[in-house]
């Protein structure tokens, strides 16, 4: 069973929370979205078909590369840097 997507307005939200996170802090470095990567893949709301997030609706591919404020960044406050 795959995880339900969330609502477009949530998607939206998620989308400028990250975007701007990016303008202002860049990309992560290389450890920290490997750290944050692990973290996603072992997560019960990683979707693995889609590599994406039912919570925020983000591809963790890309959100796990954002610089800036991990408690911004994922909605389950599980990325420590």
């Amino acid at each position: 069973m795959t995880n339900p997507t969330p609502s477009i307005r949530t998607m939206a939200e998620s989308l400028a929370t990250t975007a701007g996170q990016a303008i202002r802090h860049g990309a992560a470095p290389y450890d920290v979205y490997e750290e944050r990567l692990r973290t996603c893949f072992e997560c019960d709301s990683f979707i693995q078909e889609t590599k994406r997030c039912a919570e925020c609706g983000c591809p963790m591919i890309a959100k796990a590369r954002v610089g800036g404020d991990p408690a911004k960044l994922c909605k389950l406050q599980k990325w420590s840097r």
